[in-house]
């Protein structure tokens, strides 16, 4: 099979590489493998093709975690070792602040972003919390359960837990103890 009609068959990009490196005659492979590289090279070259590491999409997750971006796809994260020590594995992101843990499940899905720094907290016209977060990420208090806050704390010392709730639905806790209120993502 020839490197363009390896493309055409599988799913990845990098599919007519894999192809070409089963072929056991050394010229012939090389030959499919000098194909499959200049018709990657010039997929990426035009932008049809682009390479991303796991850490950029982990970044853009976390980025639009809470946004509903129906067009927004991005490739799913399967986590090593699978099992047990998967279910629950925290990866972080070395940009962030130390104190800040994503835990995600098995299917490397976010679950839940903890020791996210707070801007400002605010109160809407209809008594709601606004949580302005560090990263830019701005959520809005969609219930009405009290929220209790120290008058001897500024906004700024806060850091909230934003976990998954059922059908899409967000949950957040503020680190002073108090109950957890659902939220939505505005900004």
């Amino acid at each position: 099979m020839t490197a363009p009609a390896a493309a055409q068959a599988g799913s990845s990009p990098l599919d007519p590489l894999f192809t070409c490196r089963d072929i056991v005659d050394d010229v012939a492979r090389l030959s499919c493998l000098d194909a499959a590289v200049d018709v990657l090279r010039g997929e990426t070259e035009s932008g049809e093709v682009v390479a991303v590491d796991r850490e950029q999409i982990e970044a853009a997750e976390e980025a639009t975690y809470g946004l509903s971006i129906p067009q927004l796809r991005l490739p799913g994260l399967s986590l090593p070792g699978g099992g047990e020590d998967a279910e629950l594995a925290e990866l972080e992101s070395a940009t962030a602040s130390p104190a800040r843990v994503v835990v995600r499940d098995s299917n490397g899905q976010i679950e839940s972003i903890e020791g996210l720094v707070v801007v400002d907290i605010s109160e809407n016209r209809s008594g709601e919390k606004v949580i302005r977060l560090a990263n830019g990420q701005v959520w809005r208090q969609t219930d009405g359960t009290y929220v209790q806050l120290s008058r001897r704390r500024a906004d700024s010392e806060y850091t909230v837990t934003i976990s998954n709730g059922a059908l899409g639905s967000h949950f957040m806790r503020l680190d002073n103890g108090g109950r957890r209120f659902r939220v939505e993502r505005v900004e």
